[in-house]
């Protein structure tokens, strides 16, 4: 049967590994349900939830002759518990693994076992070595779109600080693609980016909260995610530095609901498409299960930056 998001939680995040399902034939009605693994990098972040939410719709819509069922684990990003999670879904003879990487260097070992026991396996959020296809935003690009307009609020100048989180490729290439665009803004001074706030918003508030204490003129800030964001903002307001412009990648719905308040210290976030990704992860994960190959082992989805100017006719997730 198919493990709701809504029991997962209420069994705080307790890992529920039935039999493997083995090989089958999709076509044979006497066969047993094909068995997906879905591994998210933390379940307390609204982006990675609407990965599951989405990969489970999915899933119960798949379902000739039978929907696959599907067991869900969130690492609470911690890349021990990430990999031990991945190694019981292969012990299990899961169909297939999806997986939001934390870091893309850690799973190769458990992506090539998976691939001994003849288990696909489909990269979401972030890159990881081996996969057989790896779905992600174009982060670069998302991270330039940020930070360009960081960089366009302030007028060019003062100074400014991006907030990092875990070193995936996804949080990589967004830094990668900020400074890019800061390159552009010779009149601005970064002066810090190496504190870590973990994607969360706890993490955005207490590395927010060391910025202003070590930095009185701080003007902008950048930060990889939008839980970063609304705690970086809430730091911020906390000491009354509302004068402060922070920009962010997801496209959260609290980071829109957020930029329509025009007190908000948030400026832009460029968009991600969570539901898109998990849908095509299915998809094409199943397919990859019944034999057909996929097209491009890579696929970047483009981001969208939502403004304070737009955001009215934003979709959201």
């Amino acid at each position: 049967m198919v493990i709701t998001i809504r029991k997962l939680l209420a069994w705080m995040f307790l890992v529920v590994l039935c039999g493997g399902a083995g090989a089958v034939r999709a076509d044979d009605r006497n066969a047993p349900a094909l068995h997906v693994g879905l591994i998210v990098s933390d379940l307390r972040n609204p982006f990675f939830m609407r990965i599951a939410r989405t990969v489970e719709s999915s899933l119960a819509a798949a379902g000739s002759p039978r929907p696959p069922r599907l067991t869900v684990v969130s690492s609470g990003f911690d890349n021990t518990r990430q990999a031990e999670q991945f190694e019981a879904l292969v012990r299990q003879r899961v169909n297939l693994i999806i997986v939001t990487p934390i870091d893309p260097a850690r799973l190769g070992a458990q992506v090539a076992a998976a691939h001994d026991a003849g288990i696909k396996v489909v990269a979401l959020d972030a890159a990881a070595r081996g996969a057989d296809l790896i779905i992600t935003t174009n982060n670069f690009l998302a991270g330039q779109m940020a930070c360009e307009h960081l960089g366009r609020e302030l007028k060019g100048a003062g100074e400014i600080a991006i907030i990092d989180g875990p070193s995936n490729s996804a949080v990589v290439e967004r830094m990668l693609g900020c400074r890019d665009a800061l390159a552009g803004f010779p009149g601005l001074r970064l002066v810090s980016e190496a504190l870590d706030g973990g994607a969360s918003k706890e993490g955005g508030l207490e590395q927010m909260t060391r910025l202003l204490a070590r930095f009185p003129r701080l003007a902008g800030v950048f930060t990889i995610n939008d839980p970063t964001a609304l705690g970086a903002e809430l730091a911020a307001q906390t000491v009354g530095r509302n004068n402060i412009v922070i920009t962010a990648v997801d496209g959260s719905p609290e980071a829109v609901l957020r930029l329509r308040d025009p007190r908000s210290l948030i400026a832009a976030t460029a968009a991600q498409a969570p539901a898109q990704m998990a849908r095509r992860a299915v998809a094409q994960g199943l397919a990859m299960v019944r034999g057909n190959a996929p097209a491009d082992s890579l696929v970047q989805l483009t981001p969208v930056l939502v403004t304070r100017e737009n955001v009215g006719g934003y979709q959201g997730w």
